[in-house]
């Protein structure tokens, strides 16, 4: 019954990635149908079984599901006031609801309830280590086939998703994702993993060779060939990032791997040998970038600062618009999924648009689900983080150890890319990046205490 939940969970995180990135809901659905059926059928198949060696968070998934279904419950209409909403008069009904738009709502719970079920179900597969190998080369695999397929679409100038014509960034890198940013964002969490995988070749040559520091040696090794394997991957990963020309997703990237290599043991290496590593991984991106051409990327960043053509035209201003709504309803916020309803109601940014996210994930969810909302979803993420960082300065099984850091990267890179986008509310990345916390508490917990202290 694992295998078939195995299969299964990779399966629908593969879709919900190709089917642009899940962002039509009638694909995204199949993904759902997948997550929810092998929750369920975990669920059954565990009944009776032995004792699991898990440790499974429940207060804040239980928090946040409690919230949401506070915001769509039936109030009394003399309650309004309270919740600072203003009610039609002469009345047209006796309740009101404190979420703008219940629908919405609705919908945004079942995916925040198959958020939970996936990171639920992570978390039972990384018991065994031989299938959270294979979740993280899915990843990996998926991870590649995008960062080609981008690759293809700018050099080529083949601006399709499959059989869909794009009708949105003709010049960029894409994927199968509709927009540039949310394809940098998937593909920042996945450079990690390869990243890492290179530097973990890279601790096996050092400790193999450590009485032969020399090029020959290292060049003679069986881990070399490896080491080049994973260094390409990661050089592909980050010139298709580098080509969907997203600002953020690059200086996102950049970060996290500046990030995994301050805390990846780099200062342990001899000076040789990180000349070397670092002189690999410059020479694959310099060298694709050259043979592409670099003039498109340079000419995004050259933006950077110029005033808008229209005063009061950016994210600043979505932002400060935002901080309004914030205000409106600090407590239990204006209802998940409601953004896109209550904005125009303090809307001074791209008047004559529809501003359907904050830009911002921090202040949409916020928004959403209320200050004590947003700081109980990022709260956990963080503690999470901070987990991360404790195991990865632990000593223990070098995979465990590689995976950690890997998690670190790919968790810094999406906070990061958070401060100036949606990306969580891109179901496929809000999705690999449920996928990627379990493994980095399942990693965590694993070298926190032994296996016995904390069987449920």
């Amino acid at each position: 019954m694992r295998r078939v939940v195995e299969a299964g969970f990779l399966l629908a995180v593969t879709l919900a990635v190709l089917a642009f990135g899940g962002t039509a809901p009638q694909f995204f659905s199949v993904t759902q149908g997948i997550v929810l059926f092998l929750g369920i059928l975990q669920l059954v198949s565990a009944q009776g079984s032995a004792a699991t060696s898990t440790r499974f968070p429940i207060i804040v998934p239980f928090l946040l599901i409690a919230l949401v279904l506070s915001q769509m419950t039936p109030l009394p209409r003399f309650l309004a006031p309270a919740f600072g909403i203003s009610l039609p008069d002469p009345p047209g009904r006796s309740y009101f609801t404190i979420s703008a738009t219940p629908y919405e709502t609705v919908t945004h719970l079942l995916l925040l309830v198959t958020y939970v079920t996936a990171f639920y179900l992570v978390l039972v597969l990384c018991e065994e280590q031989k299938a959270r190998k294979r979740l993280v080369f899915t990843l990996l695999a998926i991870g590649v086939f995008e960062a080609f397929y981008g690759l293809i679409q700018y050099l080529t100038g083949w601006q399709q998703i499959f059989t869909y014509v794009k009708k949105f960034y003709l010049q960029e890198a894409t994927g199968t994702y509709i927009n540039r940013n949310h394809f940098a964002g998937f593909l920042e969490m996945i450079l990690p993993f390869a990243a890492v995988f290179a530097l973990q070749q890279v601790w096996t040559l050092r400790r193999r060779t450590l009485k032969e520091d020399n090029a020959k040696a290292i060049l003679s090794s069986a881990e070399f060939p490896y080491l080049v394997f994973w260094v390409f991957l990661a050089a592909v990963l980050f010139a298709a990032l580098f080509f969907s020309r997203s600002r953020m997703g690059i200086i996102s990237a950049l970060v996290s791997l500046l990030v995994i290599l301050a805390l990846g043991g780099t200062s342990s290496l001899s000076p040789r040998m990180r000349i070397a590593v670092a002189a690999l991984f410059l020479l694959g991106i310099v060298g694709l970038a050259l043979w592409i051409g670099t003039d498109p990327v340079i000419g995004r960043f050259e933006t950077l600062g110029q005033q808008s053509n229209h005063p009061g035209q950016d994210r600043l201003s979505i932002w400060r618009d935002t901080l309004h709504l914030i205000r409106r309803h600090p407590v239990l916020g204006s209802g998940f999924g409601s953004f896109v309803v209550v904005y125009p109601s303090v809307q001074t940014a791209f008047v004559n648009n529809l501003v359907d996210h904050a830009h911002c994930d921090y202040l949409e969810v916020a928004t959403e689900l209320g200050l004590p909302g947003g700081l109980l979803v990022f709260g956990a993420i963080f503690w999470i983080l901070g987990l991360t960082v404790r195991s990865c300065r632990k000593s223990g099984d070098e995979y465990d150890r590689a995976i950690s850091f890997a998690c670190l990267g790919s968790i810094a890179a999406i906070l990061l890319h958070s401060l100036a986008d949606f990306n969580l509310y891109i179901p496929a990345n809000a999705l690999v990046f449920v996928v990627i916390l379990a493994l980095a508490w399942s990693n965590a917990n694993r070298e926190a205490r032994p296996e016995a202290l904390f069987r449920t």
